[in-house]
């Protein structure tokens, strides 16, 4: 049996991993099924659109870095109605809650701002206070934390979110 540079790459990195062996038992396990495997390939495709854009530059808008560098300055959560009231006169579209929902959103699916909810609103902060808010309502730690949980709390993206961990290890 021949075995392709791409396998054979797979194998090393797979033996030279701390994690390696779990990696390689869950794949066997999936491929060994097709229904199985098929699902996997599919969500692969979605892993590989998400790494892709890893490394791309996050550009933002001129608002987008006006209501970034504001939460930045104010150094708490605010809510949308909040930057709202304080940044409407400077930006008049931001002047509406919507727009600055919509602005801060935008902040947080780029991983520049997370989320958190408290009651009914919700608050919009830099991601290391979001992820340390959100290990403190889960009560956990870093170490053991579940980082794809806390991504869909905060509404951060995931490598946001393994990043904030990693720097809190």
């Amino acid at each position: 049996m021949v075995r392709s540079e791409n396998i054979e790459k797979l194998a090393g990195l797979l033996s030279a991993d701390e994690y390696g062996e779990e990696i390689a038992e869950a794949l066997v396990a999936i491929m060994a099924e097709e229904r199985k495997r098929n699902i996997f390939v599919v969500k692969l495709d979605e892993i590989k659109k998400i790494v892709s854009k890893l490394d791309r530059e996050i550009k933002l808008s001129t608002l987008e870095s006006a209501v970034k560098k504001f939460i930045q300055a104010k150094r708490q959560p605010l809510t949308a109605k909040e930057v709202s009231e304080e940044l409407g006169e400077q930006y008049p579209s931001l002047g509406h809650r919507t727009h600055s929902s919509a602005t801060l959103n935008s902040l947080v699916s780029k991983g520049q701002l997370g989320k958190i909810k408290v009651g009914y609103s919700v608050y919009f902060t830099e991601p290391r206070e979001a992820v340390m808010e959100c290990l403190k309502r889960r009560d956990e730690e870093p170490e053991r934390c579940s980082s794809t949980q806390i991504a869909a709390e905060t509404g951060m993206p995931i490598n946001v979110v393994l990043e904030v961990i990693g720097g809190l290890l």
